[in-house]
């Protein structure tokens, strides 16, 4: 008769659990492509207006300044609040009637977003409305599309043309 004793027990179980496959402790695979940009509603072509996106923190001072503004259907500015970084990407798509016209940000623009805006030719106009309360007009837009000039003077606060430091 053969005693199994509890050191003798413990042997075997530890050779029996080496004989398993446990999973390693591996890091998680990293995500190495980049993310499209988010697609920003565009107004449809009859309600096109002063086209504004960029953060929802500034729907109260944008929407007070549009509320004093009025303007024609034309001329209206509509906010598209999709977020600050998203808003940046759509502003620095490019310049004309298929990229919004300003971006509102409760930040002043990044290095990279200037980059990407000068990369494709936006050149731009700050406004500082208060304190975290900036917004920002292409220069091209600014003169060619109906209301823009107006809206922005209607704030009462002088631009000043923004470049790469």
């Amino acid at each position: 008769m053969r005693v199994v004793t509890k050191g003798m027990a413990a042997l075997a179980a530890a050779v029996v659990l080496a004989g398993c496959q446990f999973p390693g402790f591996q890091q998680p695979p990293r995500q190495t492509a980049t993310l499209p940009a988010p697609s920003v509603p565009k107004p449809p072509p009859e309600e096109r207006g002063i086209w504004i996106v960029g953060s929802p923190a500034m729907r109260g001072p944008i929407g007070a300044a549009a509320d004093r503004f009025g303007g024609t259907p034309d001329t209206k500015p509509r906010l598209v609040a999709e977020g600050t970084n998203s808003g940046f990407r759509a502003f620095c798509a490019g310049v004309g009637l298929e990229t919004p016209d300003m971006v509102v940000s409760d930040r002043p623009i990044k290095a990279d977003e200037l980059k990407r805006c000068q990369a494709k030719g936006v050149t731009l106009t700050e406004y500082e409305l208060g304190p975290k309360q900036y917004v920002y007009v292409k220069d091209a837009n600014l003169m060619t599309i109906p209301g823009v000039r107006d809206f922005t003077q209607s704030w009462g606060v002088p631009g000043k043309p923004v470049r790469a430091t």
